[in-house]
């Protein structure tokens, strides 16, 4: 890359199963056929083409060779996973992975791990796992630095805990039980994503123990930023108090150390769009919620005093979602990408 470049844009975009055929995802029935596929290929191709990210986080991969080939051929030289999809019978996928392509070299690569102390700490059970691992590069930028990169898609709201409705003379029963395996599906998978969070969250202080390395977290969060299941991952981003005295009164030297343990929602550091005109990135039942985000560190902070870099466009690129055209976006993603052009300071 050009070492004088000033600025470079980073993209989080969900494929929305993403399975080169003949595999299917999930159920057999699920595959493309040959021209379903060559359509969510353009899509994605039309997608880089019109962004231009240089870095971009992908989830819902079972394909991710495939994606490798795709990228490759959009001018992202790097590419990278940390797992592999699992195949539950034949050709049939039930678990995707997540993916980083990027136009700048990846140095070093690997998945973040379970920490066995943080379970102890939250009294979750020692055998705990990912719903789907994570990413952690460290990306070489030209003219700025060596930046952490994240790449997540945590656990959906989706229950884990299967329910039915058993039709029996007793129906009250039988409601009242399924309603009770939804609420606790529901909230087992909460307690899933508020979990993993919290690993990650861990993984990113202890990085920042070691390095002051800017960091960049992309991805699927599958709830909004506000919830109490994704708050972990800002550290005190949205804290007022620590150890019960107000961050506000305490030494400077305090203040930025609590500002170097903490991530910022992208969208709230751009001034250009008001909170109130947010973007949905993601549709269910007619409502829009705001999933995917991309979070940055103190370094990227225009407020703090000895940031590097300041974000001078925040992009939600939603057309196909809500104005779909057939003949382009009949097999897009349910999500839309997110982008943030980042601006180097000199």
């Amino acid at each position: 890359m050009n070492i004088n470049k000033t600025n470079f844009k980073v993209c989080t975009l969900n494929l929305f199963n993403y399975v080169a055929p003949p595999n299917a995802f999930y159920e057999l029935e699920n595959i493309y056929s040959s021209s379903q596929w060559q359509k969510k290929e353009c899509w994605i191709q039309q997608q880089l083409s019109i962004l231009k990210p240089d870095i971009i986080g992908f989830q819902e991969v079972f394909s991710p060779n495939a994606l490798q080939q795709l990228t490759l051929k959009q001018g992202f030289p790097y590419f990278a996973t940390v797992s592999e999809p699992r195949i539950s019978s034949h050709h049939v996928y039930d678990k995707p992975v997540v993916a980083l392509a990027s136009k700048f070299p990846i140095v070093s690569l690997s998945a973040v791990e379970v920490i066995p102390s943080v379970l102890g700490d939250l009294k979750i059970h020692a055998d705990f796992n990912f719903s789907r691992p994570p990413i952690k590069a460290e990306i070489k930028i030209d003219g700025f630095s060596n930046v952490l990169v994240y790449v997540v898609h945590l656990k959906s709201q989706r229950s884990l805990l299967e329910s039915s409705l058993n039709e029996t003379e007793n129906v009250l029963n039988d409601i009242s039980s399924s309603m009770a395996a939804q609420v606790h599906g529901r909230w087992a998978s909460t307690i899933q994503r508020g979990t993993e969070a919290a690993l990650i969250y861990q993984d990113i202080i202890q990085e920042m123990h070691h390095s002051q390395r800017p960091v960049i977290l992309m991805g699927d969060l599958n709830d909004a930023i506000e919830s109490h299941a994704i708050q972990p991952l800002l550290g005190g981003a949205n804290m007022d108090k620590v150890n019960n005295k107000y961050i506000s009164n305490m030494p400077l030297s305090h203040q930025r150390a609590i500002q170097r343990f903490s991530l910022y929602d992208a969208f709230l550091l751009q001034d250009k769009i008001m909170p109130s005109a947010r973007k949905a990135t993601h549709y269910f039942a007619n409502r829009g919620n705001v999933l995917d985000y991309i979070l940055l560190s103190k370094d990227f902070n225009i407020n703090y005093d000895h940031s590097l870099a300041s974000i001078t466009n925040y992009h939600v690129s939603d057309k196909h979602l809500v104005n779909p055209k057939y003949e382009v976006d009949a097999e897009c993603s349910d999500h839309a990408p997110v982008m943030v052009e980042i601006e180097i300071r000199c």
